[in-house]
């Protein structure tokens, strides 16, 4: 059989990478292709590295999104003067023990933006998804140079972010390319700043926003907003990331969805024209999966080609998606285990679950 593997991380477990080995591991003998893949979260970066030869990896050290410091990574294509930064890198919430959403910023995804002009960079594409972050792309804005002031003309601090206190915006110290770069932002979700299908309100509460104050952190949200000249608050992925959508598109980003963008990358469309199956999943398949998330992208492209899929991921309500063309989604936790259990033994669960699918492919009449 010829098998396309394209799985997403399953975050906190396993990269998109890992996933795919522990799938490929189930299917020796077969004609099978691993490409990793991502839809702007953990993986981005990888997913671009593996489709650019030339791209390199840089390291700096930056400051995280709790204040601490780490080393952490973005890709470059020196020919093309481009750069890849995973906002997950340096404000992803797997980066923490616990959650803080009232203090954590963005300020190492800005501190990789500047690392990246020094270099050069003419474009920047920014992958957002699985951040810890929900200052607005404060912390951001501030690592280019911008100043943002309390009712006295003081300034604020940037770690906690202290959102509701901004009276006002001082630009005069943006990085002098930070308007010369064309900007791109990845994401797999096109949800707004603020209102119910805001930040606050989504993806706050992963983010350890407690019930209780989600509409008080909207409405702080809210208060930030008015305060930028330009209004983005509607506009897609402004609410991505915590925000930090909302602050690219101050810098005049375009947004574009992040598995559209590996898609094209790692020209999978040529893959999937002779494959028999294709094999994708994440960590959780649930309603979101089907607002703009790997998996369901890339089942709709194969379904396209008469490519059956089959997803397997960690959990799931559905059982199969036939309009898209997934006809099965198989959880792969096989005995009754705590969380920790599955997260620590993803990668063998996974392997065990491809291989007592195999079988059944294997029968199942070629396309």
């Amino acid at each position: 059989m010829r098998i396309v593997v394209a799985m997403d991380s399953f975050k906190g477990s396993l990269s998109s990478v890992e996933a795919n080995q522990a799938v490929c591991r189930a299917l020796e003998g077969h004609e099978v292709t691993a490409i990793p893949i991502a839809d702007g979260g953990e993986g981005f970066l990888d997913a671009w590295l593996a489709a650019h030869a030339d791209g390199t990896i840089i390291e700096e050290s930056v400051m995280c999104l709790d204040g601490t410091r780490r080393v952490a990574r973005f890709g470059f294509e020196p020919s093309t003067k481009h750069a890849v930064i995973e906002v997950a890198e340096t404000t992803g919430l797997t980066l923490l023990s616990h959650v803080d959403p009232w203090r954590y910023s963005s300020v190492g995804v800005g501190h990789q933006i500047v690392q990246a002009l020094e270099r050069g960079a003419k474009s920047i594409t920014i992958g957002l998804g699985g951040s810890g972050t929900m200052d607005g792309g404060k912390g951001l804005l501030e690592a280019l140079g911008v100043r943002f002031l309390d009712v006295n003309g003081s300034v604020l601090s940037t770690i906690p972010h202290q959102l509701d206190e901004v009276a006002s915006i001082d630009w005069s110290g943006l990085h002098p390319r930070a308007r010369e770069v064309v900007w791109r932002m990845a994401s797999d979700v096109q949800n707004p700043l603020i209102g119910k299908s805001g930040a606050a309100y989504v993806f706050g509460p992963q983010k350890g926003l407690v019930v209780d104050a989600v509409r008080r952190y909207d409405r702080i949200l809210d208060h930030y907003a008015n305060r930028f000249e330009m209004d983005s608050r509607a506009l897609p992925g402004a609410g991505a990331a915590g925000g930090i959508g909302f602050a690219l598109l101050q810098l005049g980003a375009t947004y574009v969805s992040g598995i559209e963008e590996v898609i094209r990358w790692s020209k999978l469309e040529e893959q999937l024209e002779k494959a028999d199956w294709l094999i994708t999943g994440e960590g959780k398949f649930d309603t979101q999966s089907f607002e703009g998330k790997a998996p369901y992208g890339l089942a709709r492209l194969a379904h396209t080609y008469g490519v059956p899929t089959l997803v397997f991921t960690g959990q799931s309500d559905y059982t199969a998606h036939m309009e898209s063309g997934i006809i099965a989604i198989f959880p792969i936790v096989s005995r009754i285990m705590t969380l920790e259990e599955a997260i620590w033994e993803a990668a063998p669960l996974l392997t065990n679950a491809v291989q007592r699918v195999r079988h059944l492919m294997e029968k199942a009449p070629r396309q």
